[in-house]
């Protein structure tokens, strides 16, 4: 991407320990490092928080990083940089909840295909140490989520039984591959957007504040968890290139067309691939199926309507498929928990 080509400057793990720091070398520098807002620590239990904010020539915003004890880490993302940055991630042995809901930041998974994420999104990914990956955030956009990252042992202790209930899908994930980025995507429930959003929003500061951070982060990791449970088991199959260039089709389509928006035949023809064989790969490859898929589409296009664009709520529906802006407004609430006008912002006259 020509963003990552011509960024400049890191992210806070360049800010507080220099490039190529793994996250807790990051964070054991906290109290040390330049930059830093506000620091808390909480007089009975092991937290620490700290805030770093962007210069005003760097852009707007704020990072926000709350360590729990010795194995959880809780990056609060709030910012819009001027410029689009880079930064490396060193792998680190630790699995990471990426609770996106906005922004648009990519991941360097592969040189290939990059994994961009600008739509709202749970993203959950092991790293192991050695696998070094690229990540840059495109100039201008709003990053707004919560990313939390906890130690193999600490998730297997508390939240992964032994039993035959816990989801395969999960544990498969955790265990990892020695010298393998794995990683799933799944879709953003409305409940996971809440919580987060009520933690990027954290009304308190001190210690309040860091009570506040551990006992939504503890939510936010059961619902992530609770998600694993709910997805279909992905039988083991081998797509071929086609398979994989016909789905990147489909979702090319559904990422594209809001009004109207296409049917599943539509979207089956324009990716040259049988309807039920469309369905049935785009759940077990992308982890959402094609009609949730469009909606997550349909309403963050209709959320950046609402934000940047001099439009009415009727007309937003309109032009995200909705003919009716009562169905548009109760798809909006159901996705983002909130009502269309309470996200509309009119431009200014000058």
């Amino acid at each position: 991407m020509n963003d990552k080509k011509e960024a400049k400057g890191g992210l806070f793990r360049a800010a507080l320990a220099g490039r190529g720091h793994t996250l807790a070398e990051a964070f054991a520098n906290l109290e040390q490092a330049p930059g830093i807002q506000k620091l808390w620590r909480h007089p009975h239990q092991h937290l620490l928080g700290a805030r770093i904010m962007l210069d005003e020539e760097e852009g707007e915003g704020y990072w926000e990083l709350t360590q729990i004890g010795n194995d959880v880490y809780v990056i609060v993302e709030n910012f819009a940089y001027r410029d689009p940055r880079a930064e490396l991630i060193p792998g680190d042995g630790m699995i990471q909840f990426y609770f996106k809901l906005s922004g648009d930041l990519t991941l360097g998974v592969s040189r290939t295909e990059p994994l961009r994420l600008n739509r709202p999104s749970l993203l959950v990914y092991n790293q192991p140490p050695g696998v070094d990956l690229d990540e840059w955030t495109a100039p201008g956009a709003r990053e707004r989520c919560v990313a939390i990252t906890v130690r193999t042992g600490y998730l297997t202790d508390n939240f992964i039984d032994s039993s035959l209930t816990t989801p395969r899908n999960l544990t498969s994930l955790v265990s990892g591959v020695p010298g393998e980025f794995k990683y799933r995507q799944l879709p953003l429930t409305v409940p996971m957007f809440d919580c987060a959003k009520r933690l990027v929003e954290n009304p308190h500061t001190g210690t309040l504040g860091l009570i506040y951070t551990q006992a939504l982060t503890q939510e936010l990791l059961c619902m992530a968890v609770a998600a694993f449970g709910s997805l279909t088991e992905t039988p083991t199959h081998e797509f071929s290139e086609r398979d994989l260039r016909c789905l990147q089709k489909a979702r090319a389509v559904l990422m594209k067309q809001f009004a109207p928006a296409p049917t599943i035949r539509q979207v089956a023809r324009a990716a040259g691939m049988n309807d039920t064989y469309l369905k049935r790969s785009f759940k077990a490859v992308y982890g959402v199926t094609l009609f949730d898929f469009s909606v997550r589409c349909r309403m963050q296009h209709a959320l950046m309507l609402l934000r940047e664009q001099r439009m009415t709520v009727a007309q937003v529906a309109q032009a995200v498929g909705y003919s009716h802006q009562t169905s548009f407004a109760t798809a909006f609430r159901r996705h983002f928990g909130m009502r269309p006008k309470e996200l509309r912002t009119p431009r200014r006259d000058t």
